[in-house]
């Protein structure tokens, strides 16, 4: 408990030392742009690293509304800042994981918040930008976005994603689900690997949810091999895959072996076995909590 102090403390530090350095750039327009760009987001995405291997769940859940408010700042100072738009999508799509199973509402607001974010920061490809603008649609984009992209098409199609799982029964969210699903698709493509795999996770995610016969990819079969690819990214340690096979797979063809099974595992693995992960690994074990006090419900 002291050694999470003693980080709580250090990431702390950290957000008032990159408040003290962006406050000194902050001369006039340009300087305060440059300032971020060099010094902001780099120091952004150290704290996200920092935030990510916290060993406790809640601990980050508290602490998130400060830090989220301090990286939407620092970002909005640089507006057109990729790298810095794209660390507040992942952030809004991370809090809202979190808080998404207690109140839902509120998680709604965050992945808002995040998919324009996200969009925001696809636009800052020219091709991208220009072809919205033209009415263009997002699947008739995303193969312009080279691997620079990788990592906001992951977080802007998250944002949309998970928004739409909360909205099944909504004609007009669902209209969402190939821009989320064309969004993922591509940041695979580009980096199967990238965050532990969730984006093949989601796609798990997604099978499951969407009928064979609708053609679009969608059924247990295709959601159990997508299941297989995102757990051999991390060697089975980024445990949200798990969560979301159970959540989603295992209750839609009724195998609540597999769910017994899955949680149980999830549960029962360190946190610590996902280097960079550990707070992600915890909140899968929120996640599992909660979905096994909900095991009648869901079957």
């Amino acid at each position: 408990m002291k050694m999470e102090k003693t980080r709580g403390l250090r990431t702390i530090r950290m957000a008032a030392l990159l408040a003290a350095v962006l406050v000194a750039t902050m001369g006039c327009a340009t300087t305060q742009m440059i300032g971020v760009n060099t010094v902001g987001s780099p120091m952004v995405n150290d704290l996200i690293g920092k935030l990510l291997n916290t060993q406790s769940a809640a601990l980050l859940a508290e602490g998130m509304p400060g830090n989220l408010l301090m990286v939407t700042g620092v970002t909005e100072m640089s507006p057109h800042n990729r790298l810095g738009l794209q660390q507040c999508a992942m952030l809004y799509a991370s809090y809202g994981m979190m808080v998404e199973d207690k109140n839902k509402d509120y998680a709604l607001e965050l992945y808002a918040i995040g998919k324009d974010y996200g969009m925001r920061a696809l636009s800052t490809n020219r091709e991208f930008r220009i072809g919205l603008e033209e009415g263009k649609k997002i699947p008739e984009l995303v193969a312009g976005l080279d691997e620079r992209y990788a990592d906001t098409l992951c977080w802007a199609g998250l944002n949309i994603g998970l928004t739409i799982i909360h909205q099944m029964d909504d004609p007009m969210a669902l209209m969402g689900l190939p821009d989320a699903v064309a969004l993922v698709r591509r940041s695979v493509e580009l980096d199967p690997n990238y965050f532990f795999g969730v984006g093949k996770a989601f796609l798990g995610a997604y099978f499951a949810l969407v009928p064979e016969f609708l053609g679009l990819g969608g059924g247990p079969e295709a959601s159990a091999a997508m299941f297989e690819e995102a757990r051999k990214v991390s060697d089975g340690k980024f445990l949200m895959v798990d969560v979301f096979e159970a959540r989603y797979l295992s209750t839609y063809v009724d195998d609540q072996a597999r769910f017994d099974s899955l949680m149980e595992r999830v549960l029962t693995t360190p946190n610590n076995v996902l280097a960079g992960g550990m707070a992600m690994n915890d909140l899968a074990k929120v996640k599992a909590r909660t979905y096994m006090g909900m095991k009648s419900d869901l079957f």
